[in-house]
């Protein structure tokens, strides 16, 4: 007899490494699966202990009052949009106190101002004379404010007339701000 006939299979020690692998794959399975469940139970089981009703009281009241701080920003937002908006504005208007004081100061001293209209944008200066170097004198400062850009940005001479009977020169002029 041969003793070299075994009538058992051979088993591959590759194939027995891979069955010790899977096994070993499977039980860490089963051991995340019970982990997990033991986890869940554990945190069920702690909110059933705490009062959950006290809980959400307190998200409630937590939630109305970011709610009424949210109502209070965007009061807040309006209120500061709306002042810049006015601040705006307020750049852009011109200061007419300042504008017919300079216009004022360039008037000489022996004429006078007879009808002053003010509007957002024009001034119309009516001025009596008798003489006529004051009123050049006018025109001369008041074109000098035009070519500095001052206040004045256009000047138009609306007339210029000679009363003989009063012996006086009166002269309109319109001044865009």
């Amino acid at each position: 007899m041969n003793t070299n006939i075994n009538l058992l299979l051979h088993t591959n020690e590759e194939s027995l490494r891979r069955l010790k692998r899977v096994k070993k794959l499977n039980f860490i399975a089963v051991m995340f699966l019970v982990g997990v469940g033991c986890l869940s139970l554990l945190t069920f089981l702690s909110t059933q202990i705490i009062n959950p009703s006290g809980i959400k009281r307190e998200q409630n009241g937590v939630i109305e009052k970011i709610s009424q701080f949210q109502d209070r920003q965007a009061k807040l937002f309006v209120l500061n949009n709306r002042i810049n908006n006015i601040e705006k504005i307020l750049e852009k208007r011109i200061d007419l106190p300042k504008a017919l004081n300079a216009l004022l100061a360039k008037t000489p001293g022996r004429l006078f101002i007879e009808d002053l209209e003010v509007d957002d944008k024009t001034v119309i200066m009516t001025a009596k004379s008798t003489s006529l170097l004051a009123i050049g004198e006018l025109i001369n400062n008041l074109t000098d404010m035009v070519r500095k850009k001052e206040i004045i940005r256009s000047l138009t001479l609306s007339t210029l007339v000679f009363d003989e009977a009063k012996n006086f020169y009166q002269v309109s002029i319109k001044a865009d701000l």
